[in-house]
C-alpha cells in the first residue's frame, strides 16, 4: 500500500540497468517517490541507460563520489581527472555512451553526454535530501564534516543526527541497519551480489520494507 510517509531508497546500481528496473518496480508498490543514495555510474555495463532511467522514471539521486570524478573528468579535463574517472570503472561507462573504452575518445564520451543532457543532470545532484527523521546521502554526515566526507567517507563513525542515515558508497553483503541512526544500503550488486531497495517512514525514520534482486546484468 503506497503511503505519503513513505519513500523508496536505492543502494548504489553502478550501471546495473536489469537489477534497477527490478528493484524500482518493487518499490513502487509501496512509494511514490524513489530515491537512490548516488554511484549510478561506472563499472557496470549500462551507466547511460541508467542515467537515462532514472530522468525518465523521475528517480531522485544524491550525487556520489563516481559521478563526481566525473563531473571533475568533463569540466577539469586534465590527465590525472580524466585518468581517474576510467581506472575507477569508468571504462564502462565511457563504452555504454560511444562503444569505445579507449581513454583517447574522452572528447567524444564527454561530448555524447552532454549532447544528450547527462551532464547537465549531474552537475545539479545534491549532497544529500533531509526530512523530518530521515537524512539521504552518498557516504553520509559526520562530525565536522564537508562536502568530500559526504562522497568519500568510509572509515569516520556517522554522526548521530537524531535521524536516520541512509547511505551507501562502502558495499556490503547484506544491508546494515542500526534503528534510528543509519543503514548502509550499498550491498554490491556490481560485484555479483545484490542491488537493495528500502521503504522508509520519513516522519519516523523506520524502514518499513526492503526489497532485494541478484545483480541480473553481465558484469
Amino acid at each position: 500500500m503506497i503511503s505519503k510517509d513513505y519513500i523508496g531508497v536505492i543502494g548504489d546500481i553502478h550501471g546495473c540497468i536489469k537489477t534497477l528496473q527490478a528493484v524500482h518496480k518493487k518499490l513502487s508498490a509501496y512509494a511514490d517517490e524513489i530515491y537512490t543514495v548516488g554511484d549510478l555510474i561506472d563499472r557496470g555495463p549500462s551507466s547511460k541507460d541508467v542515467v537515462q532511467y532514472c530522468i525518465d522514471n523521475e528517480i531522485k539521486l544524491t550525487k556520489g563520489n563516481h559521478e563526481d570524478m566525473l563531473i571533475n573528468a568533463i569540466e577539469h579535463p586534465s590527465e590525472f581527472n580524466i585518468y581517474m574517472h576510467y581506472r575507477n570503472g569508468g571504462i564502462k561507462t565511457a563504452k555504454s555512451y560511444i562503444g569505445s573504452f579507449e581513454i583517447d575518445d574522452f572528447i567524444k564520451y564527454f561530448d555524447e553526454m552532454k549532447s544528450l543532457g547527462h551532464h547537465e543532470f549531474m552537475i545539479h545532484l545534491p549532497l544529500s535530501y533531509e526530512f523530518p527523521k530521515v537524512v539521504i546521502s552518498h557516504a553520509g554526515i559526520i562530525e565536522g564534516g564537508d562536502r568530500e566526507t559526504i562522497l568519500w567517507n568510509k572509515t569516520t563513525p556517522l554522526q548521530n543526527l537524531d535521524k536516520l542515515q541512509i547511505i551507501g558508497h562502502t558495499p556490503i553483503r547484506s544491508y546494515k541497519y542500526y534503528e534510528d541512526y543509519y543503514i548502509n544500503i550499498d550491498t554490491g550488486c556490481v560485484y555479483d551480489n545484490k542491488l537493495t531497495g528500502i521503504v522508509v517512514d520519513i516522519h519516523t525514520g523506520k524502514v518499513i520494507n526492503s526489497v532485494e534482486e541478484y545483480c541480473k546484468d553481465k558484469i
